[in-house]
């Protein structure tokens, strides 16, 4: 669903945004849940007036917060290569690769008009444009992976500088570490009997 915000954004430009998967929720302004995408695990998309963040959690687990915004002090600056890191103390594995493209400004109002018409009544999508610009956009949008697991990606869009940044996040169970066997005592087994030497 898109959405028309009265509210300012604190993010204003691609170098401000900070990556996380150690922080809280924060404040949103629009949130949307999609239930049951990651191995019965409901997922909640939520934009801020910073950025976004996208929070996966399931009873027993700890969450898996992921948090891409402009909070002072907050995390690493955006990764641009990606980076594989496992996502806390949770059975999964996390992947995350971004992009900044920088566009001329109708190139840039023509992707984020498709983006949002593309998004738009779609219930595991959300997306939300900042007064001032129609084409300051955030944007997510999460869905199953085929053998388990979850992928989403997100959009911001600075009008003002012609920044288009694009994450996309692959969250996928965790391979089960080797079994160890255990360690018992083995039978005795008889002593073996030498051949007897005919000394002659």
């Amino acid at each position: 669903m898109h959405h028309e915000l009265d509210v300012p954004y604190a993010d204003t430009r691609a170098e401000d945004l900070r990556w996380s998967l150690d922080h809280g929720e924060l404040p949103a302004v629009v949130t949307a849940g999609v239930d049951a995408l990651v191995d019965g695990c409901p997922v909640e998309l939520r934009i801020l007036g910073a950025s976004h963040q996208v929070v996966l959690e399931a009873p027993g687990l700890p969450r898996l917060v992921e948090t891409v915004a402009y909070v002072p002090g907050l995390g690493d600056p955006l990764p641009r290569s990606g980076v594989h890191t496992t996502g806390g103390d949770a059975p999964w594995s996390y992947e995350l690769t971004s992009e900044v493209e920088v566009l001329a400004p109708d190139d840039l109002r023509d992707r984020v008009a498709s983006l949002v018409a593309d998004l738009d009544g779609r219930p595991d999508a959300l997306s939300a444009a900042f007064p001032g610009d129609r084409h300051a956009v955030t944007a997510v949008h999460a869905e199953p992976l085929p053998g388990g697991g979850a992928t989403w990606r997100t959009w911001h869009a600075y009008p003002q500088h012609g920044q288009l940044v694009s994450t996309r996040t692959l969250v996928r169970p965790a391979p089960l570490a080797p079994a160890v066997p255990s360690a018992r005592p083995t039978d005795p087994q008889p002593p073996l009997e030498e051949p007897a030497c005919d000394a002659r």
